[in-house]
């Protein structure tokens, strides 16, 4: 008999995105290699859209599927009345999640302590937990490829507040029947750094699957199609379009952490400004806000902008390949990112790309030959003292109030944090990545009436890449490479000895990390230097992530007026 029998993959939904296509993909990667040919696979989501169509995908590859939709798994912004009714209804879940396994499993779970459901976070940690201390022949795998921790205080409120006066404070497992996979080799480091054991954190990057067209040229019929279809979207949705502007192409959703302002900033300082194509729009309550004030000020200010324009254009007026194509340049101007697509989408269908570099993300990338160097580090602009005394006091009251939130954050952590806004907001001239709405508007202002007087053009580098670095990429984030992966983390996983599960202080547990990763996390580690007997994996992240360039001010929580912690 072939262990484990089952495979249960966890996600809160299926609906099409980011997490939807890297888990389509991956399960094509095991079926090809052959991991299926014995066992089940169970999936276990929250809510019925895209699960057909997701599941009709599979059919040919996996012979034995099976699909659990239970609502519990959705996602949920009420708190619960008191932590009794919390504890029943998650203990009540816990049992569930463990049934699905039946007698031997890999519970594959993506994203559970993101804080969309607390419920289901902290049911997967007690259904981890039970499995260890009962003796079940199942493990857990945690993926994650966002953490709560980094930038996205909405969601570690609803974790800390989840019930009135109260809330969860840690909720990462360590049982030894538990590890962890990351999207990058940084956020593995930051594991380590925090204690676990390098036999439980593993690096499982997002595949990439060769195009079919590395190099997708449009004729001019199609070329007249496209602009003609953009033409008409624009139009009725009230935006600007010129096709005979360079353009300028964002595919991207429109969300705080893609800081879209900065690519229109930088256009109007173009010459010539390029029009801006930004394929989708928000649709989360949380993101539609800041998505409704930056929409507001492209049609106000008559910007060569279209938003929103890729659920209903691309696959049928044209395809994304003929959309890359269409564009001069691919943009990234984004704050955050997982694995970072964003840095390759463009590049990979022969495309330049201009942007802001996230040298925690495209480290990886370097290894593969990416060039870096073209992207800048930070947009630091002229900015008024008024605008950097109300930030420097709005990231203050934040540090204060989040600690109140969050009671494993020290004094420290407090003083660190306060220390580095002194740092950011301290002199003239301030990275447009750490201003609010607020500031990002007020200079592109300035800069579409001729105020604005910096000159960007020295740092607006292009990276394209090369054959060879092409065939590099594909060998080492390929489907090959990342079934590989998949299936050494499932075996280490299920085969290695059970060790006590305890958190290392960090000299006992050295990282392992290239020059690059080292680098990047030098003044984090230096910073961080706590003993786990003080914190757990949980609050460790936590105070990490404590710092303005992980909790920016467009991210959320700084001001009342973008849902503050108060």
């Amino acid at each position: 008999m072939t262990h484990p029998q089952n495979l249960v993959l966890f996600h809160y939904h299926l609906l099409r995105g980011g997490v939807r296509t890297a888990l389509m993909r991956s399960l094509q990667c095991l079926a090809q290699e052959g991991w299926f040919a014995h066992r089940k696979l169970i999936l276990a989501v929250g809510r019925l859209d895209g699960v057909r169509s997701f599941a009709h995908s599979l059919k040919t590859l996996v012979a034995d599927v099976e699909v659990i939709v239970d609502e519990r798994l959705d996602y949920r912004d009420a708190p619960w009345p008191d932590e009794k009714s919390f504890r029943k209804e998650m203990l009540a879940l816990r049992d569930t999640m463990l049934a699905w396994g039946g007698e031997s499993a890999i519970f594959w779970l993506h994203n559970p302590t993101l804080g969309k459901n607390p419920a289901v976070t902290a049911a997967w940690k007690e259904a981890a937990e039970k499995a260890w201390t009962d003796g079940l022949d199942h493990r857990f795998l945690y993926h994650i490829h966002d953490f709560p921790e980094c930038g996205r205080v909405e969601n570690m409120a609803r974790l800390h507040r989840c019930w009135e006066h109260g809330g969860l404070q840690d909720f990462y497992p360590q049982v030894p029947n538990t590890a962890y996979a990351v999207l990058n080799s940084t956020d593995r480091s930051r594991l380590l750094s925090c204690g676990l054991s390098s036999s439980r954190v593993f690096w499982l990057p997002n595949v990439l699957l060769p195009p079919i067209d590395p190099q997708p040229v449009l004729d001019p019929s199609r070329r007249r199609a496209v602009a003609s279809a953009l033409s008409r979207y624009a139009m009725e949705n009230h935006y600007v379009f010129d096709p005979d502007r360079p353009q300028w192409l964002l595919p991207i959703r429109l969300i705080r952490r893609k800081n879209v302002l900065e690519a229109l900033f930088l256009a109007s300082l173009q010459p010539l400004a390029p029009q801006v194509l930004i394929t989708l729009d928000a649709t989360s309550a949380q993101e539609k806000p800041y998505a409704d004030q930056v929409k507001r000020c492209v049609r106000e200010h008559r910007l060569p902008c279209v938003i929103g324009f890729g659920s209903e254009l691309v696959g049928t007026a044209f395809s994304f390949e003929e959309l890359m194509a269409w564009s001069d340049t691919v943009v990234t101007t984004s704050l955050m990112e997982g694995f970072g697509f964003a840095f390759l989408e463009g590049p990979l269908l022969g495309r330049p790309l201009l942007g802001r570099n996230l040298a925690e993300v495209t480290t990886d990338f370097a290894e593969a030959g990416f060039p870096t160097k073209p992207l800048y580090e930070e947009l630091p602009v002229e900015l008024e003292p008024s605008h950097r005394s109300r930030l420097h006091m709005q990231g203050s009251r934040f540090a204060e109030s989040y600690r109140r939130m969050i009671p494993t954050l020290s004094k420290e952590d407090t003083d660190r944090f306060l220390a580095r806004l002194d740092t950011v907001y301290g002199n003239g001239k301030v990275d447009f990545g750490m201003l609010d709405l607020a500031a990002q508007k007020d200079l592109l202002k300035k800069a579409l009436q001729g105020e604005f007087k910096q000159d960007f053009q020295n740092i607006l580098g292009t990276v394209l890449l090369k054959e060879a670095t092409l065939a590099s990429f594909f060998a080492r984030f390929g489907p090959t490479a990342h079934a590989h992966r998949l299936i050494e983390a499932f075996e280490a996983l299920w085969k290695q000895p059970f060790e006590k599960a305890v958190l290392q202080q960090k000299e006992e547990n050295p990282t392992e990390t290239n020059d690059l990763q080292a680098s990047v996390l030098e003044k984090a580690s230096q910073e961080a230097t706590f003993s786990a007997s003080r914190r757990g994996l949980g609050p460790c992240l936590t105070a990490l992530f404590f710092d303005p360039v992980y909790q920016r001010p467009l991210f959320g929580g700084w001001s009342w007026s973008d849902g503050g912690l108060g």
